[in-house]
């Protein structure tokens, strides 16, 4: 999502503007397409960008669908995120002439002199941020068996417990009677 914050800079300070993305499904050839890189499928955000002394300071939240596997048993699954998020972009040239900027931090993020802000880098770290790190398809989901790896959800079964040759004395104990001998 670019924006060209110019116009809001020659605004006074604490002048805002509201912007609203909606995407669904992101265009892998559009201005969102990093947003694909967190695994994202659709997004809807909505952003309040507030003119600032250093610059613009961007906050507001973002819905979106990440496209994962499921944790258990690796089928795709779709994992509804939220976050909210605020960051400080410095003005690096001055919008109108006779206006000084002052230096920007170092590290800080800044807006360079054709004054177009992209957003996407700050969503997409956010909705990396926001995603769990273990996604279920289900709550319920049984995962894959660990002998033969097939899904437990599609065909539950159970196999014949091996048993280590170091204990099969002890097994034979297992099916003695003593009444028998």
């Amino acid at each position: 999502m670019i924006i060209n914050v110019a116009p809001l800079l020659k605004q006074s300070v604490s002048t805002q503007l509201d912007i609203s993305l909606h995407e669904d499904p992101i265009d892998p050839h559009g201005e969102n397409a990093g947003l694909l890189d967190a695994g994202a499928v659709m997004i809807d955000a909505e952003l309040h960008a507030t003119h600032t002394d250093p610059g613009v300071y961007v906050e507001g939240s973002a819905d979106a669908f990440i496209e994962q596997q499921c944790s258990r048993c690796l089928r795709p699954t779709r994992t509804p995120v939220s976050t909210t998020f605020a960051e400080q972009y410095y003005v690096t040239a001055p919008v109108m002439s006779g206006e000084e900027v002052e230096e920007a931090p170092e590290f800080a993020k800044v807006i360079e002199d054709d004054f177009l802000l992209d957003l996407t880098p700050l969503l997409r770290e956010e909705l990396i941020l926001a995603t769990p790190q273990v996604s279920l398809h289900s709550p319920e989901c049984k995962g894959l068996c660990q002998v033969c790896g097939e899904d437990l959800n599609d065909h539950p079964h159970t196999h014949n417990e091996a048993i280590d040759e170091r204990w099969s004395k002890l097994a034979q104990l297992r099916d003695f009677h003593a009444e028998r001998e």
